[in-house]
């Protein structure tokens, strides 16, 4: 029997339940910070701001009903809303206010209320709300900007990071981050294969499968799983046209965000092999 003891003291939700995927939003984590705001005497005034600030519509009963307030807002007036509180309270700081540390405990319980909700988004040390992704998809689009360093893949490069700037909006936008992502591959694929007008599924099976031949060509079974990669890769490469605008087509609509973090994910597994395959082909050394 294993002598390691569960956490005391702990939720049973936040030890044994624990999402594995991140949320735009959640009506559990607006209720709760209505909570805390119906409780702080220093948000008495708070509404005034808001409806200054954002233009929005909040319930007034006797009071600003938070609860109902915080649930009739769209998602980026929500975001907006706990900034610009935060904003609120520390200007009260100047000319007096009950608690003076109102606002470091206001941005304490927005965290802990993100964190444990699962929220999929950080709250920076002034209140600003930035989009977040899990450590796993960090650490593959970071090894994908390290496997595209220097000057021959400057251009896969500035593609890429087009894409991994656009999910850090904090209105993440899903098609363009596709979009950069499929760029920096497309880059690459034609540095290997300069008479290739652009990429495209049947063209990269060919190629690269013929590749294939000669990069693994003393391991049959690194081949034949590799050519099942390949296929993996016209897939995916088939997946990302369907958020490429086309002179003369509709342009597509924003992915959902799940969708999106997977694919571009994929896309930076592909792009760390795509270098592998130009240095062999162009005799560069791989190390």
């Amino acid at each position: 029997m294993s002598n390691s003891q569960p956490p005391l003291g702990q939720r049973f939700s936040h030890v044994y339940l624990q999402r594995d995927e991140l949320l735009q939003d959640s009506a559990r984590a607006r209720r709760r910070l209505a909570a805390w705001l119906g409780s702080s005497s220093d948000a008495q005034d708070l509404g005034e701001f808001l409806v200054a600030e954002l233009g929005i519509d909040l319930v007034y009963q006797y009071g600003w009903d938070w609860v109902a307030s915080l649930a009739k807002l769209d998602t980026p007036d929500f975001l907006d809303s706990i900034t610009l509180a935060f904003r609120h309270f520390t200007l009260k700081k100047r000319g007096g206010m009950r608690d003076p540390s109102s606002n470091e405990k206001f941005l304490e319980v927005c965290r802990r209320i993100f964190a444990e909700e699962a929220l999929s988004y950080t709250i920076d040390d002034a209140g600003g709300v930035h989009f977040k992704v899990d450590a796993e998809f960090a650490t593959s689009t970071n090894a994908a900007i390290a496997a595209i360093g220097g000057p021959r893949y400057a251009n896969a490069r500035t593609e890429f990071e087009k894409g991994m700037s656009a999910l850090s909006n904090a209105t993440p936008d899903g098609k363009e981050a596709i979009r950069g992502v499929f760029g920096a591959a497309e880059g690459l694929y034609r540095l290997m294969f300069a008479k290739a007008p652009k990429l495209t599924s049947a063209d990269a099976a060919k190629n690269l499968g013929t590749a294939i031949q000669s990069l693994y060509a003393s391991d049959a079974v690194a081949q034949r799983a590799a050519n099942k990669m390949v296929s993996s890769f016209a897939d995916w490469v088939d997946a990302c046209h369907n958020y490429r605008h086309e002179q003369g087509t509709e342009e597509p609509s924003q992915p959902p965000l799940d969708l999106a973090i997977e694919m571009v994910s994929a896309g930076a597994g592909f792009v760390r092999w795509l270098v592998k395959f130009d240095k062999h082909l162009s005799g560069i050394s791989a190390s």
